[in-house]
């Protein structure tokens, strides 16, 4: 090396700079790119009914869970559907932020879902293979891409995917005890986040294996762990409380399901269910119909849990299928919010298309402009976005 080379000196930023200043700017990308929208279409736009205006659908079910609590039984107004479907951990901690800062809810709920979007990409950097353009396809996906409406509102799924995120990261490192305890905090946002506890069983297993031990000691091998044993039992401990807490409250601990029927949810196979949006084709014209959109986004979603399987992610893989698969037990309602929201399915995604330099850049402008059509979309009532 010359000594004018050795001499240069360096302007690349600290990596850890980097990988703040990266989801950093993608946020600001992502509320210019949705305010653009929001103002195309609301007829009285400013930017102080902004957040306001991109709380749609559940949106509003979550604001009065964190202002008022659950319903008791009967609905003092009377009416089918109960809150009880919708799981406390994000409304509780939105309204402690409220209470701090004195915000609207709809203000706290919507900072405090960025924030959870930048600390989700943060995270997620060692289960990106720590390269950068995944890494900033990630962030983009969260806070600019088209299901950043989702994630940058009033919803759990901002929670949701972090929690799942901190569990993987734990999991990745043998931190069993703590992936245990991020399990609980997890099962106590959405009901399917019980059952990563069987993401945790694989990698203790996975561990086990790899220190040469067999099936046949395995379990020996486990009960000589207290730490092992206290990450499975302590994993479905939120959902476990949130029953104790329905059960006391209004007498039916799973309320959370019973509920369902208000939404005239059906139960079936879910091989039927995705065949019949599939084949639900336009009457006229060749844009896919909300039914198509909805069966194309699952099957893309078990596209990726099985990539994950095919690379060695066996704890990812299972997990994801597990949680396509129950959701479609009761229909084809809300499945392209769910398996977006399903952290192993853009991890994946995000690393495949950061493979090629040109795949890469053309992945991000199609997040980007996504994300101006899905707003527009979110805000006009495309029903495959609710």
């Amino acid at each position: 090396m010359s000594d004018a080379v050795a001499l240069r000196p360096s302007r690349s930023l600290p990596l850890g700079a980097v990988l703040i200043l990266i989801p950093l700017a993608l946020a600001i990308a992502g509320l210019a790119i949705r305010y653009a929208a929001y103002s195309t279409v609301a007829q009285d736009a400013s930017l102080a009914k902004f957040a306001e205006g991109m709380c749609q659908w559940d949106c509003a079910w979550y604001i009065k869970l964190s202002e008022t609590g659950y319903d008791p039984f009967p609905i003092p107004t009377m009416i089918n559907a109960g809150n009880w479907a919708f799981f406390p951990l994000y409304p509780i901690l939105v309204a402690v932020v409220r209470t701090l800062t004195g915000l609207e809810t709809i203000v706290a709920a919507t900072g405090l879902s960025i924030v959870f979007c930048i600390a989700s990409a943060r995270v997620a950097w060692p289960l990106l293979g720590k390269g950068l353009r995944a890494y900033t396809l990630f962030s983009a996906y969260l806070l600019a891409g088209p299901f950043s409406i989702w994630f940058t509102t009033f919803y759990t799924e901002v929670l949701f995917l972090f929690l799942t995120i901190c569990v993987f990261v734990a999991l990745q490192k043998r931190q069993f005890l703590l992936a245990g305890l991020f399990a609980a905090l997890l099962s106590a946002t959405r009901i399917v986040g019980v059952f990563i506890v069987f993401a945790i069983l694989i990698e203790i297993w996975r561990a086990h294996r790899g220190a040469g031990g067999t099936w046949r000691d395995f379990v020996p091998a486990v009960l000589r762990r207290p730490d092992l044993l206290l990450a499975l039992f302590v994993a479905p401990l939120g959902l476990f409380g949130y029953m104790a807490y329905l059960h006391f409250h209004i007498g039916d601990a799973l309320a959370f399901s019973h509920v369902q029927r208000a939404w005239s949810r059906p139960t079936g196979n879910p091989a039927v269910f995705v065949w019949n949006a599939l084949t639900s084709f336009p009457k006229e014209g060749w844009v896919p119909t909300p039914s198509q959109q909805l069966a194309v986004a699952t099957l893309a979603g078990y596209a990726l849990a099985i990539a994950l399987l095919v690379r060695r992610q066996y704890a990812m893989g299972v997990y994801a299928l597990i949680c396509l698969t129950l959701p479609l037990f009761a229909g084809m309602a809300s499945m392209l919010r769910f398996t977006a929201a399903l952290a192993p399915i853009p991890l994946m995604l995000t690393r495949l298309l950061a493979t090629y330099r040109w795949l890469f850049a053309v992945s991000l402008i199609v997040l980007l402009a996504a994300g101006y059509l899905a707003t527009i979309g979110w805000l006009t009532g495309y029903l495959s976005l609710v």
